[in-house]
């Protein structure tokens, strides 16, 4: 009998290894006798040992967590190399050991520290001793934020710290190596510094070429998300298909050299590959690209006779298998979803209009690139990020970003590869620099005038997981009913995505408010109706990382942002009364109140917080343990750490 699954394998065996991440000891129990009560094959026990192992390798992965006990240092050892950001390095460490009460305790602990930019730097292999504490990831600030916590509690790591400078001491140091491939990363560098002056332009090539983002400010970021195009500052699948593609072209005369020409050609395309994903760093998306890029590369060369969707199903088994939770990064399900896209729709779509003219045709096939690549992507956008680019805009530009970015890598990739071999004819060498420079001009030159003119995004978009399912089994509806033309299809299609209308239609407003901190500064959020309001400095970047999805959630189409007067101030919200207190002072209103103490009160005499007993105090930075002891004979029934916990709700 035939099966849908027959020609791809691997999409079958890709299907029961991640049903097996979620199915549990007992699901699977269950699953199994039902399967074996219906269909009574032999077969069926490979089935279920697949996902049994699925269940038992992901279960390795979340069951790693430590307990580290109260202490006040710890030593641990750099993991990973650390990732600059704009304000501080990200280091991911593994914690040897911890000192509680004046004794050193040996534990096995993964941990994310964050130290300044400026002073100590630290390398991969190297120890210190840090005199602080480490403390549990923060848990979402806000309903629907980025859940941190389980992101990192996915990777074993449940543990924290900002670390200050001059609490750190190096106990042992790395050995100083300087690696091929740190050379040619440096180089490279120096030669993009060359080309292009300081700013923007420099900025977004060091992200685009060697995967370093950490100097492109929120602005230009926002640009590029606005567009649909911010997977280009970040090396990526877009990248190292470029990057394939031309080394195809350059090395493809090997094939016709038989029989060691084809495996000529192979091993030096892996080689390039492989040597720019470590120059870029061998982040996830760099290595998903280059490992698929590879796989097609092998089926290719060797002639092994594969449909491209099994292709893609293998590739993305062998990551799963290696490392399970990238299932549930960002970057992993929209890369592939959108390489599926393509290989399900985009030749599809260009059957549709066959133009005479030459350009409009390219036109139309780049606008059928672009329609493939987000019908899987674009619920998946909204679910995490809360906007959407403005369609009339984005299908408007994108065959113009597709080829000015495409003119862009594809310079940029020329000067890399040839500068170095034209560096001492200054001619050549300086025109070749200019025309990369050129290139940036036009990019940047359409997308920041398209974006400071007119509303390219649209805001506060929301769509939950039930969503997401609904809308996937919809478009399965639709493939079935476009592959056997039966209409019964179609109309479980329509019906299903009508469900899905009624049920946001009829979703209820919510007003309610929180109490949080932004960037050590105090933060009142709230939504009236379709309005939401923000009091206090956040910026921007903040709101949108922080705010938006709570915003998008209770359906919020506009905003107001505040900012806090001078001193101390109070305000009320349905009956409830808040007061911010900036200096000592005495309550005089003997009702209940929400006291909010600044971060620089001045506590050195905090008999003024008798009168304030009867208030719920929020502390926007946790006192000392010896001012906390001074202020134990004051202290109120309930206390909140606003920097140590989610936002405070009030309904």
């Amino acid at each position: 009998m035939y099966s849908f699954f027959s020609p791809f394998p691997f999409l079958r065996i890709l299907g029961l290894w991640i049903i097996g991440f979620f199915i549990g000891p007992y699901g699977l129990i269950a699953f199994a006798l039902s399967l074996m009560l219906v269909f009574r094959q032999s077969r069926i026990f490979c089935l279920i040992l697949m996902m049994g192992v699925s269940y038992v390798r992901f279960a390795q992965l979340i069951e790693r967590k430590s307990s580290i006990p109260n202490h006040d240092a710890f030593v641990f050892q750099v993991d990973q190399e650390p990732i600059d950001g704009a304000k501080s390095r990200r280091i991911r460490a593994k914690v040897i050991s911890v000192r509680h009460k004046n004794r050193w305790i040996q534990v096995h602990a993964d941990a994310i520290l964050y130290v300044p930019l400026k002073g100590i730097a630290p390398r991969g292999g190297q120890v210190y001793q840090v005199y602080g504490s480490l403390k549990p990831i923060r848990e979402a600030l806000l309903p629907g934020a980025f859940d941190w916590k389980a992101y990192y509690a996915r990777q074993g790591i449940y543990a924290s710290s900002f670390v200050a400078k001059e609490s750190m001491s190096l106990l042992a140091n790395a050995k100083n190596r300087t690696h091929f491939i740190h050379m040619l990363r440096n180089q490279a560098v120096f030669y993009l510094h060359q080309a292009l002056p300081t700013g923007e332009h420099r900025n977004v090539a060091e992200a685009m070429f060697l995967g370093i983002g950490n100097t492109i400010d929120f602005e230009t970021r926002q640009s590029y998300a606005a567009l649909g195009a911010i997977h280009i500052l970040s090396v990526s699948g877009m990248h190292l298909g470029l990057l394939y593609m031309g080394l195809q072209f350059l090395f493809g005369f090997l094939k016709r050299f038989r029989p060691y020409g084809p495996h000529t050609y192979f091993a030096l395309i892996m080689l390039v590959l492989w040597t720019y994903a470590a120059m870029s760093g061998f982040s996830a998306p760099v290595l998903r690209a280059a490992w698929m890029f590879s796989v097609l590369l092998f089926a290719q060369v060797f002639r092994l006779q594969s449909h491209p969707l099994n292709i893609w199903a293998f590739s993305c088994f062998v990551i799963l298998v290696i490392q399970p939770n990238e299932l549930f990064q960002v970057g992993f399900q929209l890369s592939y979803m959108a390489v599926l896209g393509l290989m399900l729709f985009q030749s599809k779509l260009v059957q549709l209009w066959k133009p005479k003219n030459w350009i409009v045709q390219q036109t139309w096939e780049l606008t059928c690139v672009a329609i493939s690549a987000q019908i899987f992507t674009w619920p998946l956008i909204i679910f995490y990020f809360h906007q959407f680019p403005n369609p009339f805009y984005f299908f408007l530009l994108n065959p113009a970003l597709v080829l000015f970015s495409t003119l862009t890598l594809g310079m940029g990739f020329l000067y890399l590869i040839f500068v170095p071999l034209i560096s001492h004819i200054p001619f050549v060498f300086s025109a070749l620099g200019r025309l990369f420079l050129f290139s940036f001009e036009l990019l940047h030159g359409l997308m920041f005038n398209t974006t400071g003119r007119f509303q390219t995004v649209i805001s506060f978009v929301r769509m939950n997981a039930l969503g997401i399912i609904s809308y996937y089994m919809g478009i399965g509806l639709l493939w079935v009913w476009w592959t056997l033309r039966r209409v019964l299809w179609l109309y479980l299609a329509l019906g299903l995505f009508g469900v899905i209308m009624i049920c946001r239609l009829m979703e209820p407003w919510q007003d309610e408010a929180y109490l949080t901190v932004a960037e050590k500064q105090l933060v009142f959020l709230r939504t009236k109706g379709v309005f939401g309001q923000s009091y206090g400095a956040a910026s921007e970047a903040w709101l949108q990382a922080n705010v938006s999805p709570w915003w998008a959630r209770n359906q919020v189409v506009d905003t107001l942002s505040r900012r806090w007067p001078q001193g101390s101030c109070q305000w009320k919200y349905r009956g409830k009364e808040f007061v911010y207190l900036a200096n000592p002072s005495i309550q005089r209103n003997p009702h209940q109140i929400h006291l909010i103490l600044a971060a620089d009160l001045d506590l050195r005499d905090p008999r003024f917080l008798k009168s304030w007993r009867r208030a719920t105090w929020y502390f926007i930075r946790k006192p000392s343990e010896y001012r906390m002891a001074k202020l134990k004979p004051f202290w109120p029934k309930k206390v909140y750490y606003l920097t140590e916990q989610a936002a405070v709700h009030f309904p």
